[in-house]
């Protein structure tokens, strides 16, 4: 079963084995638990219920006989101390029954312990009482009637108790088998136990040892040089088998390094001699290098001076370029200026626009207040001439109240006084009138004068809106021209300084061609140094190659002596 399963550590391997051995006597302690008490029931069974079951009927079988003999004795002598021997032993026999009642049910029982009450109830009312009462000779006869239930009950008891003893004995043998059967069981199971834990311990240590002894047969073979053998299996997954693959990639690796020495040791002697050649070749080339090289310095040394006549061309150039661009800042300074009086001006004419907006309205608004005044001054008119109907009428009324009360004599004197007062009150109103139509007139007069005024002022206004709304218009297309103006100089600005950036650019890559041909000028006399110190050591690469190719062919006996 262990081969069968891929553990990933020894560990694994190891416990598992050790858990089945552990799992059977986890199994064979429980078989013994409950072996056991199985055992232990039955024996307290036996001491807890069927010994005292039987002690207790072994003890009522006897009280009945000394309970009898206490009854007889003290009808025979009258002594108390019989009396109350038999009430004692009624205690003990009661508290048995009870005892009994609460272990067995058995229905024997039952019947027995009511006769026992029966013929205990029977001496104490048909023997003691009748004695107490001076029938002696009734209280014998009664006792000796009863002779045979006793009899009866003592047996009944010693019956049970027998009963009691052969379940006991019964009890005590199934305590035997079974003490007897968990005894062999036991032994069986210890018996398994051991060959299961021999032949796991033998099939862990199998196939932990033979794994390694494989592993150690295969590398003492690739000590002695053969690395031919197929590799080893590959069955298991804990260390043992990363062991058996790690041997086995060492096989394969050191089986592609050995050939990959040997092709290389074969390339190696075979191409030192072209490498000898070659280097031969290579040293003429460096001298025809050499001689080349120094026709390059001479040519990076008038491009560095050309490059140094263009740079002071590009200064000139450079200058002039920043004047301009001077001159166009200057101008899109004074542009600027012009597009904020520009800008000014038009917010001045259209504050001066929304003023004279608003002056015509308030003109337009006094042309009709004003307007309002007069048709108001006409209401006051209507309303002066109906009171000055009103004084007239009242003039007339008070009038003829006067002469009404001339004719009543006596009796109207106090009613033509009061007339003659309407009287003056309505002249007075009427003087008052006349006043105030004379005041209407002329503010009638001054409002017409006023609201011809207010036209002429208004139409003088509606001119003035006019012209500066013209004006207006004129200043926002002279702000549109200063606009585009400034657009104009600010793009030709821009220009100008891209143009002066440009030939800065300009001016620093010709430094730079200048110095970089000047370092082109160094580093071919470097360079030409550097081929002649390569011609020397070509002398030298064709004396190590002979060294090269000797030591290849050392290398390829060397790795002739593995066996591939």
């Amino acid at each position: 079963m262990l081969q069968k399963l891929r553990f990933k550590t020894i560990r694994a391997k190891i416990l598992s084995a050790f858990f089945i051995v552990v799992f059977f006597i986890a199994c064979f302690n429980t078989y013994s638990y409950f072996a056991n008490k199985r055992v232990i029931s039955a024996g307290e069974e036996i001491v807890y219920k069927e010994l005292q079951l039987l002690t207790a009927n072994e003890k009522l079988a006897s009280t009945i006989s000394v309970r009898t003999t206490a009854a007889k004795s003290y009808v025979l002598t009258g002594d108390q101390k019989y009396k109350k021997e038999f009430e004692a032993y009624v205690k003990i026999a009661e508290e048995n029954n009870k005892l009994l009642t609460e272990l067995s049910t058995d229905t024997n029982l039952s019947k027995t312990v009511e006769k026992a009450r029966e013929w205990r109830g029977f001496v104490q009312t048909k023997v003691f009482d009748e004695y107490d009462k001076g029938n002696v000779e009734l209280a014998i006869q009664n006792l000796n009637s009863i002779d045979s239930l006793a009899t009866e009950v003592r047996k009944g008891y010693e019956g049970l108790a027998q009963a009691r003893e052969a379940s006991i004995n019964e009890l005590g043998q199934a305590m035997i088998a079974q003490s007897k059967e968990s005894l062999n069981v036991g032994l069986a199971i210890g018996v398994m136990i051991t060959l299961i834990a021999i032949v796991t311990a033998y099939i862990s240590a199998h196939m932990i040892a033979n794994p390694i002894k494989a592993v150690i047969e295969k590398i003492s073979q690739m000590a002695d040089g053969d690395i031919s053998q197929p590799p080893l299996p590959e069955r298991m997954k804990d260390e043992i088998g990363l062991l058996v693959q790690s041997t086995n990639t060492l096989n394969q690796k050191l089986h592609e390094i050995i050939g990959s020495i040997h092709v290389v040791a074969g390339n190696v002697a075979a191409n030192s001699e072209q490498l000898a050649q070659s280097s031969l070749d290579v040293k003429t080339g460096a001298e025809q290098i050499a001689l080349t090289m120094l026709e390059l310095a001479g040519g990076s040394e008038s491009q560095a001076h050309n490059a140094s006549d263009l740079a002071q061309i590009i200064d000139t150039f450079k200058v002039n370029v920043q004047q301009a661009n001077a001159q166009g800042i200057d101008l899109q300074g004074y542009s600027s200026e012009v597009l904020q009086l520009t800008t000014s001006g038009q917010q001045l004419m259209n504050t001066s626009t929304q003023q004279m907006f608003a002056i015509d309205t308030i003109v337009q608004e006094a042309v009709a207040k004003v307007a309002g005044l007069n048709r108001q001054s006409q209401e006051i008119s209507k309303l002066v001439s109906v009171i000055d109907d009103i004084a007239n009428q009242t003039n007339l009324l008070a009038l003829n109240a006067a002469i009404e009360a001339a004719r009543a004599g006596e009796q109207g004197k106090g009613f033509a006084v009061v007339a003659a007062e309407v009287r003056k009150l309505a002249e007075q109103v009427s003087y008052s009138v006349t006043d105030i139509s004379s005041i209407v007139g002329r503010i009638q007069n001054e409002t017409v004068g006023v609201t011809a005024s207010l036209q002429t002022g208004y139409e003088e206004v509606k001119r003035g809106t006019e012209q500066i709304t013209n004006t207006n218009t004129t200043f926002e297309q002279i702000a549109s021209a200063v606009n585009s103006m400034f657009s104009n100089i600010q793009g030709i600005t821009e220009n100008l300084q891209g143009i002066s950036t440009t030939t800065e650019h300009i001016n620093r890559s010709i430094d730079e061609i200048a110095a970089i041909s000047e370092q082109s000028a160094a580093g071919v006399e470097q360079t030409t140094a550097t081929i002649d110190e390569t011609v020397v050591t070509m002398d030298e690469i064709s004396k190590n190659t002979d060294d090269l190719a000797s030591m290849a062919e050392r290398l390829n006996k060397e790795v002739q002596h593995f066996k591939l």
